[in-house]
């Protein structure tokens, strides 16, 4: 009875995407012969052929192997669907470090390798904020202090 709550648990987080799961389980799905990181974007499988693992290596040690859209057995941050998340990043702290400098948001994404137009949408994604409203909360931050 245990196993099945927590199974349900682990399905709930697996159905909603939640990020905050990402690399503490992995979903093998018995039809496919795959298995995933809770936020990958393939069709979500029936909860009848999820088996739960608590790493990639027992999900491949079980017979699956890894979900070509997720990538699980890279480590989380590392994978082709990390990259939007890892950009944003690193053009947060870009805008935080140059927030007096007076350096535009397309000379930003110039030195990310990328377009301010991708750097946006990314940026808005990740954080739910556009990047000009995120430097103008970090200025007023900045003045605060000094």
């Amino acid at each position: 009875m245990e196993r099945a709550r927590w199974d349900d648990a682990l399905y709930a987080a697996f159905r909603a995407k939640d990020a905050r799961f990402d690399g503490r389980f992995f979903v093998g799905i018995s039809t496919t012969g795959v298995y995933c990181r809770p936020i990958c974007r393939a069709r979500q499988a029936r909860p009848e052929h999820c088996t739960f693992f608590s790493s990639a290596a027992e999900a491949e040690q079980a017979g699956y192997r890894p979900c070509l859209l997720c990538r699980p057995e890279l480590a989380p941050g590392n994978a082709p669907v990390d990259a939007g998340s890892a950009l944003a990043r690193k053009a947060a702290r870009l805008l935080e470090e140059n927030c007096g400098s007076g350096q535009s948001l397309k000379e930003i994404a110039a030195r990310l390798g990328c377009t301010d137009r991708h750097l946006r949408r990314v940026f808005l994604e990740e954080y739910h904020v556009t990047p000009v409203r995120y430097l103008q909360t970090a200025v007023c931050c900045w003045r605060r202090i000094c």
